[in-house]
């Protein structure tokens, strides 16, 4: 099971905060400057700078830079250096002591929720730089190499300077992919490459992309943005038609044959074909790690009781409702209307209005991934328009997925409404500060998607037994690879341990688990956004369901938390408390109500019996 990403533009970016450096002597308050007036200087400073520093992240921000004040538009990718990278350490320094000048106690509401997630993610982002070389930036689904080509089709020719950029920067790619591969030389160095299954498989993933270049899906879809590119004369079409060929023959070709060359060298130097804790401080990064990208703020036995929690949970719902109807399993169909993903997303929007808050309709697009990319890519993925164009939403669906009626309807959830596209609309109608956006709140972000595609399944089939059985089971799948992740990583867990693992729980058949536990060890704690954020977002609502008792509207929780927008947990949880005195001034509190049967003395043993039937069949 790959788990469905938010695609942006930061995913690309190396380095972090590299205008960090300069930000203390530009940004003391002034005397006349209230202290929101000199911290929204700040933050705005702060935001500019970073995202003007790089190409992409700039055009996937800003559809018209200089509107906001940015007039020199770079054209070409942030290379790697070793200096560069020395150097971000004392960036990310300096801003954490230019947002600590602050007083955040002199700050306002909105303000003070900005500090606090720039000072939790500034100090996680920190830790990261104790571990150089942990990094992986050429994984086979989240690497660079697989998502930079999506990015790239995807690049919007509004104005005759996009065209000029997106030659420009396409120029630059193997100059690029040159110095990403410094870094992975440097990695082996340190002892730290890739294992050979990693390698072989990026290395195919590289010559598929290079397969029947001559009708290569970079060229056709810049073909269709330049005939779309009303504002060209046929003479200036042809020119870049001419000019795109020769910079992707000259530059995208070599740039995928080098990291092929680059890889194919390197491999055999990786000294550890398991997971992140066989290394010598592998442990301690992959804490830091798991911090950075969930957001949660627990230690690693409060994750792993946390995640065993909500799987116990999840088995309990499935005994109970399986003990209530023993035909259940039988009659079980996963059967549900075909329609078209335009036709599902319209479904969904309407659908989920009594349990959301309204948010502006927008339209988007749905688009199949290139047969070229189909192994590598995620089987769905959602790709965030600028900031100043919310109206441009695309949503990428994988064939090789090969969905269901039923699975393409709770992908649609997840990617759609009332998942990522719902959520970044409804974001945007908050006027929340754009500097938040520097930071990706994995936990947040995915987390809510994959609660809501949990939830979606009521919306897609009539038997709302059958819905809670099969959203339960879901839930169960990705809780497991959840698990593993940390098992792998955490707890050193072999392949033997993994299948031993799976096996426990009716899984055994030795193809699918080795396919779960490479793509475990290829990218760690990315099944944690997806399952801990859920998880968390659970704990937050039974939180406030057992606070407000019979005053919780479930309406009304998903507005609190879709108002604070992507932040920490731990964030979250404090203004939680706070929007909870307030709700609880009248009315005392009173226990959660838990699932009819779910502490019956048959619920475990019945669990265990029946997971094995039909487990990941969804």
């Amino acid at each position: 099971m790959k788990r469905k990403k938010l695609l942006t533009a930061g995913v690309l970016l190396l380095l972090f905060l590299c205008c960090g450096i300069f930000l203390l002597p530009r940004l003391q308050r002034t005397s006349a400057e209230t202290a929101d007036e000199a911290f929204e200087r700040f933050t705005h400073t702060l935001f500019l700078d970073e995202i003007s520093s790089d190409a992409l992240t700039l055009h996937y921000t800003f559809s018209e830079p200089e509107r906001f004040g940015i007039t020199d538009v770079p054209s070409a990718f942030r290379l790697y250096s070793r200096d560069s990278s020395d150097a971000t350490a004392a960036c990310l320094e300096n801003t954490r002591q230019a947002l600590s000048a602050f007083s955040r106690e002199e700050l306002s509401d909105s303000k003070r929720l900005t500090y606090d997630i720039l000072s939790y993610q500034l100090e996680k982002q920190a830790a990261l730089l104790d571990f150089p070389y942990y990094e992986e930036i050429f994984s086979p689904t989240l690497g660079t190499q697989a998502q930079l080509p999506i990015l790239l089709a995807e690049y919007a020719f509004r104005t005759e300077q996009d065209i000029e950029n997106y030659l420009s920067l396409l120029s630059t790619i193997d100059a690029y992919y040159e110095s990403l591969m410094d870094y992975e030389r440097e990695k082996a160095e340190a002892g730290l490459f890739m294992s050979d299954e990693t390698a072989e498989a990026v290395i195919a993933q590289c010559r598929a992309f290079l397969s029947n270049p001559g009708e290569h899906f970079l060229l056709s879809t810049f073909e269709e943005r330049i005939d779309s590119a009303d504002f060209l004369s046929e003479e200036k079409a042809k020119k870049y038609l001419d000019s795109n060929r020769t910079v992707f023959f000259g530059h995208v070709i070599p740039a995928y044959e080098l990291l092929i060359g680059g890889l194919t060298d390197l491999k055999g130097s990786g000294q550890n074909p398991g997971g992140l804790c066989h290394y010598p401080q592998g442990a301690d990064y992959y804490e830091a790690l798991v911090a950075s990208v969930t957001g949660s703020g627990r230690t690693m036995e409060e994750i792993l009781l946390l995640i065993e929690e909500q799987l116990d949970t999840d088995l309990e719902t499935v005994a109970y409702l399986v003990n209530q109807n023993p035909e259940l399993i039988e009659t079980l169909s996963r059967q549900t209307e075909a329609l078209e993903p335009q036709v599902i997303l319209k479904t969904l929007e309407q659908r989920i209005g009594d349990q959301f808050p309204s948010a502006p309709s927008v339209s988007c697009q749905v688009k199949y991934v290139d047969a070229s990319l189909e192994k590598s890519l995620s089987p769905a993925f959602y790709l965030a328009p600028p900031l100043d164009r919310m109206n441009e939403h695309v949503i990428y669906i994988n064939p090789a997925a090969h969905y269901d009626n039923l699975s393409l309807f709770t992908t649609l959830a997840h990617e759609g409404w009332p998942g990522h596209l719902y959520q970044a609309v409804y974001e945007n109608s908050c006027g929340l500060d754009p500097v938040r956006k520097l930071f990706s709140c994995g936990g947040y972000v995915e987390g809510w998607a994959t609660y809501v595609e949990w939830l979606s399944y009521a919306y897609a089939l009539p038997d709302p037994e059958t819905a809670e059985l099969l959203s339960a089971n879901g839930a169960i799948s990705l809780g497991l690879h959840a698990r593993a992740d940390l098992g792998i990583h955490y707890e050193g867990w072999s392949l033997e341990d993994t299948e031993s693992f799976f096996a426990g729980y009716g899984v055994t058949n030795p193809d699918t688990v080795y396919q779960i536990y490479q793509a475990v060890l290829q990218d760690p704690g990315n099944y944690l956004k997806y399952y801990l954020g859920a998880a968390e977002i659970l704990k937050l609502k039974e939180q406030a369901s057992a606070a407000l008792s019979d005053d919780f509207v479930l309406k009304d929780f998903h507005t609190f938390f879709l108002s604070m927008g992507p932040a920490p947990f731990p964030v979250i949880a404090d203004y939680l408390e706070e929007w909870l005195s307030a709700r609880t001034a009248r009315t005392a509190a009173s226990p959660t109500a838990s699932l009819p049967g779910r502490g019956a003395s048959d619920s475990s043993s019945q669990s265990r019996e029946i997971r094995s039937l039909w487990l990941f069949e969804a």
